[in-house]
């Protein structure tokens, strides 16, 4: 009777592994793809084997970078383009990555921050562009090779269709957002007001901050801005333009002069003038002088309430000749080059400001 028992019991274990056994197998889901991996990989990314795109869809250059053809998916709804930096000049104002940052945001119209920062090791901007979304990254690697990639999705006019390009999309875009590094903290708000302005004076050049300093490029001349923050004046510098007075002017040179003994004096302590649009703006202050093979000019601008001052000082590099003193000409250009960006400088921060 127990023989029989476990003999039943053996026939039921033995039918309900067959009555598993037998049941359909679920469909096994595939796991997400690696962001990295999705960036990579178009192919990966579209789901899709991509061709090169027609030929009235040429690759565009950046300045200093090598292009790829373009490739395309989703029947020509999905682009992508890759580039690698070619190596600097020796003489380079600004890096490869601050070249294709001002490119890239100069060819699209996507909002970003203007310059590029040296401390970042990648960066990523997105947005919609004529009608389209774009993405696009740069990054440096291991190697300290930098290369860059951009895509580009025309939504699909089918809704399922549209939906689905949506979901790879998002992939795309959720790798691109991780790339971004914060942004370079600056010493107070007024610095930060001030690098905005500069940021905004670069007009479409391109711009780089380093750690002591802020590079960019004008008619072919590196600038550098050195100091940039706020501080007190040693003399009172009045807000009002109806206060400034000759003597206050004269006083502020002869400090200078006492303070950089070595320099030529291109531009005297002066009041900057201002557009007569905007009479009720604040006074600012410029002075340009060479010193040491450098034409150096600085900006004062008061402020309205403490008598504090934010300085702007940038200074133009060139080659000296063997008798120390740099050509005539080159000096007068940079003065003028110097004279130009404290103008719109001041404007900017007098329009954001004041």
């Amino acid at each position: 009777m127990a023989r029989a028992g476990l003999l039943s019991l053996s026939i039921l274990l033995s039918g309900g592994r067959d009555a598993v056994a037998a049941k359909p197998a679920l469909p096994v889901r595939a796991a997400a793809a690696p962001a990295a991996d999705v960036m990579g990989d178009l192919r990966l990314l579209a789901q899709q084997r991509p061709k090169r795109c027609g030929a009235d869809e040429p690759a565009q250059q950046a300045p200093g970078w090598r292009a790829t053809a373009v490739e395309c998916a989703w029947q020509g709804r999905l682009q992508m383009r890759r580039w690698s930096a070619l190596p600097a000049a020796g003489n380079a104002c600004v890096s490869r990555a601050a070249l294709w940052w001002q490119w890239q945001q100069a060819r699209t119209g996507i909002a970003a921050p203007a310059a590029w920062d040296a401390a970042w090791p990648a960066q990523g901007l997105s947005g919609i562009s004529s009608g389209r979304q774009r993405l696009a990254v740069i990054e440096k690697s291991a190697g300290g090779a930098w290369t860059a990639s951009d895509w580009t999705w025309n939504p699909s006019p089918r809704a399922a269709t549209r939906q689905w390009q949506m979901s790879r999309w998002e992939l795309l875009a959720t790798a691109t957002a991780k790339l971004r590094p914060a942004v370079r903290g600056a010493a107070g708000a007024e610095a930060v007001a001030l690098r905005t302005a500069w940021e905004a004076n670069l007009r479409g050049r391109a711009g780089e901050m380093l750690a002591d300093a802020w590079l960019w490029e004008s008619n072919g001349l590196c600038m550098r801005m050195e100091t940039a923050g706020l501080s007190q004046a040693q003399l009172h510098l009045p807000y009002s333009r109806d206060e400034v007075r000759h003597e206050q002017r004269a006083a502020m040179q002869l400090q200078l002069a006492r303070r950089f003994p070595r320099a030529t004096w291109l531009t005297p302590f002066r009041l900057v003038s201002t557009p007569a649009a905007n009479k009720d703006g604040g006074a600012k202050y410029e002075a340009i002088w060479l010193e040491d093979g450098l034409v150096k000019g600085q900006l004062w601008m008061p402020t309205k309430t403490d008598g504090a001052i934010v300085r702007a000082r940038i200074v133009a590099v060139f080659p000296v000749e063997p008798g120390g003193r740099p050509p005539g000409p080159a000096v007068a250009n940079r003065r003028a080059a110097i004279e130009r960006e404290l103008a719109g400088l001041a404007a900017i921060w007098e329009a954001e400001h004041e």
